[in-house]
């Protein structure tokens, strides 16, 4: 064991004082993984892994089998966890910037160890934030005392490098300073850092938000670990001999617990950030998600329903299992009750489970919702609809059309593998008027218009550059397919066009009267996706000589939120041939939280009349 003299020396000088500690307040440790797929614990399911710690961490706590993280990305789901509250009402409905200087979380929002500092708690942070990389959203700001990790959404583990979305930047810090330790693997220095924490704090009440970063990309598990998965095929073996990297710390952070005689003085609750992640970065997935659909940035189940364990040795009950239906941002108050906090902050949403964790008592009746750029969701009872739904598994197609709107009944189809809405389309309204209810809600959200009125659809498109192949559905054609787009870029009805112009020529076959052309085309900067700078339509009667083009200024919808633009000229011309040339802007603009980047360009159709 690590520090074992230490630890030992320690105990001894302990037991030899006549001092004691200064309150019988619990400690607090949150235990946070990093896109953990949903099943991927032994005692959740999995049949493949080397999970000890956590099943003992079960076995000797309360398994929560229908808990749901507050988003299926990163910074959201961890907004909500340390404030209670949902990402939407905490600031942060998305991934904050990797970069230094960047703002996230406001610090008007109340968090866990602000809540508890009053109490008396002193407070940890180690590992993972991603809530803020500017001086007053850095966790010293935000309620901790002390703070060691990186600051962005994810590094390489032994140079403690952010190697995705350039410039290479090195990301360790202590307590608000770079720090340097290269060569030392992260997982392993967070540990160090959370045995010191401990140590040197055993004898107050503390809270550590043990924010671990594992298995998040890159997948980089000790030759020990890989070693004991080698029969296992890629990317699973990488992903399982991480996570069991990640167990076998926790593990020694229990055996220190019960080293320090604080076993039974800590309550420890564990839970993954939210889904798998089936990303590149991570060779395509390596997660699982049991019988579940979906997975990270998904609000299918397999994106936010997470495993969850709470343990408070001789306080609350013991290898059991508790099936209510529970949220991240319960944690806040239910930490509140378990800690005697009379002083709860008022703008917390989530609920007390402490009783339904000591009697197995019901819940109070409530709907959940969630907000994911523009998916949507609503859970009421058994019933849950999605809107605009993704599955990045892609193990079930997503209809473009018909799946806009996805209800399943959580009881009798907990796989959401079929889509109830056409069977229940009163249902389907009831849940709407839920999620309209929500302070987070609009009205635009819902998915409503499906067809078009293009008069051009049996012409003929070519494109002078091709749309990145992830995103060109039916190529060139789906222009003049007379399918709207949805708010959502991948819905498959959208053509993406990264630092490319959109030049488009339309052959109508035959000189026809043009009345007007208008082009469709969708702004949502939070994904790096801008309205053309410009657009200009020009025409010809053969072909080779077009008009002086109309052009059309932009930028069209610089605001900050997702939004479909319709830009287009009454035209009164006779002509055979139309050419569209949308103008990307390029690059993100200043304001933007990654200026610089590449800028997409997003068009779904150019309506002629």
């Amino acid at each position: 064991m690590r520090y074992f003299i230490f630890i030992i020396l320690t105990a001894v000088l302990y037991s030899c004082s006549d001092s004691k500690p200064e309150t019988e307040k619990p400690n607090v440790i949150i235990i946070l993984t990093d896109d953990q797929g949903s099943v991927d614990i032994n005692s959740y399911g999995s049949k493949d892994l080397i999970t000890p710690n956590l099943d003992k961490l079960a076995a000797s706590g309360i398994k929560l089998t229908r808990f749901y993280a507050g988003s299926a990305i990163c910074s959201p789901s961890r907004s909500c966890i340390l404030t209670g509250t949902s990402p939407q009402s905490a600031g942060v409905p998305g991934n904050v910037s990797s970069r230094p200087g960047n703002p996230g979380m406001p610090q008007s929002r109340t968090t866990i160890a602000e809540m508890l500092k009053e109490e008396g708690y002193v407070n940890a942070h180690i590992g993972k934030w991603h809530i803020g990389y500017s001086e007053e959203t850095m966790p010293l700001n935000q309620g901790f005392d002390y703070s060691f990790g990186h600051m962005g959404g994810c590094i390489d583990n032994y140079s403690h490098f952010f190697y995705w979305n350039g410039p290479n930047r090195h990301d360790l810090w202590e307590n608000g300073k770079e720090v340097f330790r290269e060569g030392s693997f992260f997982p392993d220095l967070m540990y160090e850092k959370a045995e010191k924490f401990i140590i040197r704090n055993k004898d107050k009440p503390f809270f550590m938000y043990y924010a671990i970063n594992v298995p998040h990309y890159p997948l980089q598990p000790t030759a020990k670990w890989r070693k004991k998965y080698s029969d296992l095929e890629m990317p699973r073996r990488d992903y399982a001999a991480f996570l069991s990297s990640a167990d076998e710390n926790i593990g020694s952070l229990m055996n220190l617990l019960k080293d320090l005689d604080l076993e039974k003085k800590t309550i420890i609750i564990f839970q993954s950030d939210h889904g798998h992640s089936y990303e590149t970065r991570t060779f395509g997935g390596g997660g699982n998600a049991g019988p579940f659909r979906g997975g990270k940035t998904s609000l299918f189940e397999g994106g936010i329903r997470v495993p969850a364990i709470v343990r408070w040795p001789d306080v609350l009950p013991e290898g059991v299992i508790r099936n209510q239906v529970c949220h991240s941002y319960d944690l806040l108050p239910t930490i509140a009750a378990l800690c005697g906090v009379k002083n709860v902050p008022a703008a917390v949403e989530g609920i007390d489970l402490s009783q339904a964790l000591r009697n197995n008592s019901n819940l109070a009746e409530r709907t959940l919702h969630w907000k994911l750029g523009s998916q949507w969701a609503v859970r009421k009872n058994d019933w849950k609809l999605i809107g605009l739904p993704r599955d990045p598994s892609g193990a079930i197609a997503v209809d473009k059309i018909n799946d806009r709107l996805f209800l399943a009944n959580l009881e009798t189809d907990s796989t959401e593998s079929t889509n109830l809405a056409q069977k229940y389309p009163d249902k389907v309204e009831e849940l709407i008027n839920e999620y309209l209810k929500w302070d987070h809600s609009s009205e635009n959200d819902i998915p409503r218009e499906t067809k078009l009125e293009n008069k051009a659809s049996d012409a003929i498109v070519t494109l002078a550059k091709k749309p990145a192949e992830k995103y060109s559905d039916g190529g060139a054609a789906s222009l003049l397919d007379n399918i709207a787009g949805s708010r959502a870029y991948n819905d498959g009805c959208w053509l993406g066009f990264e630092e490319d112009d959109m030049i488009a020529t339309i052959d109508l076959g035959e000189i026809r009267n043009v009345k007007s052309v208008v082009v469709r085309f969708l702004n949502n900067p939070g994904s790096w996706i801008f309205g053309p700078e410009y657009i200009e339509i020009s025409y010809s009667t053969n072909g080779e000589n077009f008009s002086e083009p109309l052009k059309l200024e932009g930028p069209f919808g610089p605001q900050k939120e997702i939004n479909i633009q319709n830009a287009g000229t009454d035209m009164n011309v006779k002509t055979r041939y139309i050419m569209v040339r949308a103008k990307n802007t390029g690059e993100n603009p200043d304001w933007h939280n990654e200026p610089g980047g590449k800028a997409w360009l997003f068009c779904d159709e150019i309506i002629v009349n």
